[in-house]
């Protein structure tokens, strides 16, 4: 499928190309950026399919997630206050509960204008089945922790990269993650794609070192580059510009909570934005990111036409527009994944309402059992 954005403000954050681009257009075929410019689009270039007007509109590289447990989404409210069984639930879930549940969750990522995440969940077909639902990008990597066998999960990150690593586009990769000091035993790497980092939760860190490992909310004892660190937002007060984010227990399920800590503490918009964009994509070779020729085309259209925004394109600069989508809560137009544009209108387009009631209905039968 063809698609082009028009009349549109594009803040691509390239380092090859101009950073903010006032109006021009993004032209993609077939899950890919073919071109972009500023102006109308060229007279030669191919009819497209879709037309999308971009006028008071703002594109920017979808956003990434680098840690998350999708399971834990409904039961985000009640986490940490001491309510006993939730925990038992998640882990207990059977693969069609962490599929429907995961489905949702990554719905409710969608409308906020991420489009990839790196899920710790169990185990990966739910999760990928979801993802393919709801058409977003996903990051498999099954945490290993008390109470999952090390033998099944080194079966489960093996047998799901060959199914599924770096297949149909690259919307699906597979790693490992480690959620237990006590599970590592410091083979960990060689169980994962050896184009993948390994993501290590907390205290691991302690036991495990190298250039392959991604570590999440790491004790400040641990020494860990910013280049290879990813916060929770209870964690944020550690943050760095280059290290990544993840969602863990926010009410939000968004970025939102992490970008208003990071400016609070007086960080650029474009560090802070560039976290959740191109830095987060290399961390993991997802090679999006960026708004740039040969990217494959992960887009999130931002209105800033209507108030609270409501600024003329014109006075807009690069600074500005990565302040707009950093400051606040950017009502999110448009999310383009690929081939598919998986929100219009702020509307999501992949799943039904159904869906919804039926993991609403699943999820009070499993807090009734508690």
């Amino acid at each position: 499928m063809k698609i082009l954005i028009e009349d549109v403000s594009i803040l691509t954050m390239s380092t090859r190309y101009e950073g903010l681009i006032g109006r021009g257009y993004i032209f993609i075929n077939n899950g890919l950026i073919r071109s972009i410019g500023p102006g109308s689009p060229p007279e030669d270039l191919e009819i497209p399919d879709i037309v999308i007007g971009g006028k008071g509109k703002l594109a920017i590289p979808g956003l990434i997630a680098l840690f998350s447990r999708l399971a834990i989404y409904p039961f985000r409210g009640i986490l940490g206050r001491g309510i006993k069984g939730v925990g038992e639930i998640v882990n207990n879930m059977s693969s069609n509960d962490l599929q429907l549940i995961s489905t949702i969750s990554l719905a409710a990522l969608a409308v906020r204008g991420i489009t990839a995440i790196v899920s710790v969940d169990r185990y990966v077909e739910p999760i990928v089945r979801a993802a393919e639902n709801v058409g977003l990008r996903v990051i498999a990597a099954p945490c290993l922790e008390k109470g999952f066998d090390r033998d099944e999960w080194s079966r489960e990150i093996s047998s799901s990269a060959r199914k599924w690593h770096r297949k149909d586009s690259s919307s699906i990769l597979v790693t490992g993650s480690i959620c237990s000091e006590s599970a590592v035993r410091g083979d960990e790497l060689s169980i994962v794609p050896s184009d993948m980092p390994l993501i290590v939760y907390g205290d691991a860190c302690r036991r495990l070192r190298g250039n392959r490992i991604l570590y999440v909310d790491p004790l400040p004892e641990c020494g860990v580059k910013s280049d290879l660190s990813i916060y929770t937002e209870d964690h944020m007060d550690l943050w760095q510009p280059g290290s990544g984010y993840g969602i863990y227990r926010d009410l939000s399920w968004s970025l939102t909570r992490h970008f208003t800590i990071a400016r609070a503490r007086g960080f650029n918009p474009l560090d802070i934005l560039g976290s959740a964009t191109i830095w987060a994509s290399n961390k993991v070779g997802l090679y999006t990111g960026v708004i740039e020729p040969g990217r494959f085309s992960d887009i999130v259209i931002i209105d800033i036409s209507q108030p609270p925004w409501w600024i003329p394109e014109r006075l807009i600069n690069e600074v500005a527009a990565a302040d707009i989508v950093v400051s606040g809560y950017p009502r999110i137009e448009t999310v383009i994944v690929g081939n598919e544009i998986v929100v219009d209108n702020g509307e999501l387009l992949t799943v039904g309402r159904e869906i919804f009631s039926k993991a609403y209905n699943r999820v009070a039968e499993l807090l009734g059992r508690r």
